[in-house]
């Protein structure tokens, strides 16, 4: 019964840590987005391709992971300064009102999928050896889509990358529950997962409306 307790009491403390971490990486990306509207358009595509190759070797990468605090600082705001242009032609596309809906249907999204990966699946470590692949073709298909303007492809893009996240959501949960996780690595993918839920959401109302 000690061990239960103390090994509860150690995962619960690690949960609280896997939160701050979140709120932490979305400061680093608040940050981001303020710097985006001074960042000259022409520097917003190499800034996309630098993202690109730096989640390329996140992935890949076996010796990147002495650096995963760095890079997934540099990630967080990067992300940001490329999200700025990205989230004031969804409030002009869609108009202040639908773009906050939007939001708040993506967040609510999120913890729904991350309940049900909590409280009500069991074990979904096989879940993870399925959605890498496809996380990797999703990356490739995305940095595809910056040179190949076909709506259809888009719209594909969108709904896989929406389904893909929302998967890896109750994932993420699943593993908090077991215990199965560093902090500041699940705070950064539990903020990775609900910002691309966001932005497919935004993407799909946008790509709906028009």
């Amino acid at each position: 019964m000690d061990y239960q307790s103390s090994y509860s009491g150690s995962r619960s403390s690690s949960v609280k840590q896997a939160w701050l971490y979140f709120v932490y990486y979305w400061v680093v990306f608040a940050v981001g987005t303020f710097a985006g509207q001074f960042v000259p358009d022409a520097l917003r595509f190499p800034i996309t391709i630098l993202i690109f190759a730096i989640v390329m070797i996140s992935l890949f990468v076996k010796a990147s992971r002495k650096f995963d605090s760095i890079l997934s600082n540099v990630l967080a705001f990067l992300l940001g300064v490329v999200s700025y242009t990205a989230f004031m032609y969804y409030i002009a596309d869609l108009g202040t009102v639908a773009f906050y809906q939007n939001i708040g249907l993506a967040v609510g999204s999120f913890f729904a999928f991350g309940f049900l990966g909590y409280f009500v699946v069991g074990d979904a470590s096989s879940l993870g050896r399925m959605l890498f692949p496809a996380l990797v073709v999703l990356v490739l298909a995305s940095f595809a889509g910056l040179f190949i303007q076909i709506p259809m492809f888009h719209l594909v893009i969108t709904i896989a990358g929406l389904a893909i996240f929302l998967l890896y959501t109750i994932y993420d949960f699943n593993r908090m529950k077991r215990g199965n996780f560093s902090a500041r690595e699940m705070g950064f993918n539990l903020f990775i997962n609900l910002l691309n839920i966001i932005m497919d959401v935004l993407r799909l109302a946008s790509i709906l409306k028009d």
